[in-house]
């Protein structure tokens, strides 16, 4: 049947609004890359929202007088340990949350998602201190640690709810035929809440990519800054380079846009899958 002119114009209005809402969405990230290579000041009136010149004279230079590289070596360290940590251990401790229910355990997982009501600022000096301690402040390690201790209440909870949606016979069942009840977990549970995983590793990436509060706390030396960090020293006493700064950003960036543009799928799809079944 075809649509009638009435549907049409709803499905037009809706086409509209969803290009001006991803104009909306989409416009400051277009305004930080021309502003990277706009060869006049991104203040001049009127402004250009196409370059009136091109230039990546901003790029050689932050490279050249920073140290952007290690900034971002330094960044993909942190990311990519968060987001190993949090999925290890949300793996365990979500399926034993959700297949080991007792007073305990019930009681745990409240605690669980008591903490994450916790701001960071009201626990960051016990943590600096704990950290001093312990040898891990001003360490890549360390860091990634307290990003994982962030992170892993909803990692946690996100998980259990995709164990929660894995009927038991099938664990019972892989038993019967041999598995032992660990073989049963990785070799049957575990790629059935794939999905689930995804979207831990995703979103555990993506929060130590661009977390600053903790990174500005907990690192002290130049050489172990990550880049959300680093994007604070393009901040003068009196000045502010903002060409320098645009083009950090960007380098800041595209790279989590790349990762994101990759999981992107898996993630809406577990997202979905997640909040069907919780």
């Amino acid at each position: 049947m075809n649509p009638s002119y009435g549907q049409k114009i709803v499905s037009g209005f809706w086409f509209v609004l969803t290009l001006v809402f991803a104009a909306i969405v989409f416009f400051p990230y277009y305004w930080m890359f021309v502003s990277s290579v706009e060869t006049e000041s991104m203040f001049s009136w009127p402004p250009h929202l196409v370059p009136s010149g091109f230039t990546l004279e901003s790029y050689w230079t932050i490279f050249e007088e920073r140290a952007i590289g290690r900034w971002f070596i330094n960044t993909v360290i942190v990311a990519g340990s968060t987001s190993l940590f949090s999925t290890i251990i949300a793996i365990n401790a979500a399926y034993a949350l959700s297949r080991f229910k007792t007073k305990t355990t019930s009681v745990f997982t409240i605690l669980i998602l008591f903490s994450q009501l916790l701001p960071a600022a009201l626990i960051v000096v016990p943590l600096f201190v704990i950290f001093q301690q312990l040898g891990l402040y001003n360490s890549l390690f360390g860091l990634a640690i307290a990003d994982t201790a962030f992170i892993l209440p909803v990692a946690i909870w996100l998980l259990k709810g995709f164990f929660d949606q894995i009927p038991v016979e099938i664990e019972q069942q892989a038993m019967i035929d041999g598995c032992t009840q660990l073989g049963a977990f990785y070799r049957v549970v575990l790629p059935l809440a794939l999905p689930g995983l995804v979207v831990v590793v995703a979103m555990s990436f993506i929060s130590g990519w661009d977390e600053f509060f903790l990174a500005r706390t907990l690192i002290a030396s130049q050489d172990n800054w990550v880049l959300s960090v680093g994007l604070t020293s393009f901040r003068g006493e009196y000045t502010l380079d903002w060409s320098q700064m645009m083009a950090a950003a960007v380098i800041f960036t595209v790279p989590a846009l790349i990762f994101f543009l990759f999981v992107q799928r898996y993630l809406v799809a577990g997202l979905s899958a997640g909040a069907v079944k919780g």
